[in-house]
């Protein structure tokens, strides 16, 4: 009987070592390149010396306030937007399903693809976006600008990312009982207060993971600077994941750029462990 018990996680050992060995061996390998620098060739270890080099970067925390930035709006206007489609899905309107394949073509493309499109809608003089909003802006190009080629990225970050987010939340959603709503309606509640007091508590753990997931997403995006601004103009859009990349790959410093890397790490961890306090939370409650 022990056996067979076994078994199953057997069939599983396979799969789990390949997927260990993909996700865990290049972090324990960058937390041992972060401990080294590397000159022509030659690798010296140097301890903390990229770290304490990282904190007394002024650049490093000019991309730590980028990434805030990029992270606040998207998220916000991302969790903002899906709340309303998700919203108006629920109520099962006309033509549900044409509406939920157009919204859902953005998710199907890669990041690369999606920052293409958009590099070409804003190209000056020959973008269509960028010729129908820089009047509205002072005829200003939105790529050469620092906070508008920031808004291009943040717009098509949403645009892509709202299918999934919607999903999730409409999931929650449904999962509420119409017999709820009817009890609420009888007893007098108004529209505002049926969402406040009924819809919101009961869909929250799930909004909850909606905001980690982007969250994660906005600190780990990299696709979408790259084909959009290359973290341009100068440096206005070189998030952490961009300087990153261009320490390690552009300028090959490997100590450094590992470095940056567990930093993120790291901000990934702090997120997923509020999560989890939080979540642990509303399970208490």
């Amino acid at each position: 009987m022990r056996a067979r018990g076994l078994f199953p996680y057997v069939l599983i050992l396979p799969a789990f070592a390949v997927v260990g060995f993909i996700s865990f061996y290049p972090t324990l390998y960058s937390f041992f390149l972060s401990l080294h620098s590397f000159r022509r060739g030659q690798q010296t270890f140097v301890g903390l010396r990229n770290f304490e080099q990282i904190l007394n970067s002024a650049g490093f925390y000019e991309s730590l306030r980028l990434t805030l930035v990029y992270g606040l709006f998207f998220v916000s206007l991302t969790l903002l937007f899906a709340f309303l489609l998700a919203l108006a899905f629920n109520r099962k309107l006309g033509y549900t399903g044409v509406f939920m394949t157009t919204i859902f073509i953005p998710w199907m493309l890669s990041e690369i693809v999606t920052g293409i499109i958009f590099r070409w809608l804003f190209l000056p003089g020959y973008g269509l976006l960028q010729e129908l909003f820089s009047p509205l802006f002072g005829n200003i190009t939105f790529l050469g600008h620092p906070q508008g080629a920031m808004g291009v990225v943040v717009g098509a970050t949403i645009w892509r990312t709202l299918a999934f987010a919607m999903l999730l939340i409409l999931a929650g959603l449904q999962t509420i009982s119409s017999e709820v709503y009817e009890a609420a309606a009888i007893d007098g509640a108004t529209g505002w207060q049926i969402f406040w007091y009924i819809t919101w508590p009961l869909v929250r753990p799930t909004t909850l993971v909606v905001v980690l997931l982007l969250s994660l997403q906005a600190v780990n995006s990299t696709g979408l600077f790259l084909s959009i601004t290359n973290g341009g103009p100068g440096r206005a859009t070189e998030v952490l994941s961009v300087m990153m990349y261009r320490e390690a790959l552009v300028f090959f410093n490997f100590g450094y750029g590992a470095a940056l890397a567990v930093v993120m790490f790291f901000v990934n961890a702090i997120l997923a462990a509020v999560y989890l306090r939080t979540m642990r939370s509303e399970i208490v409650v």
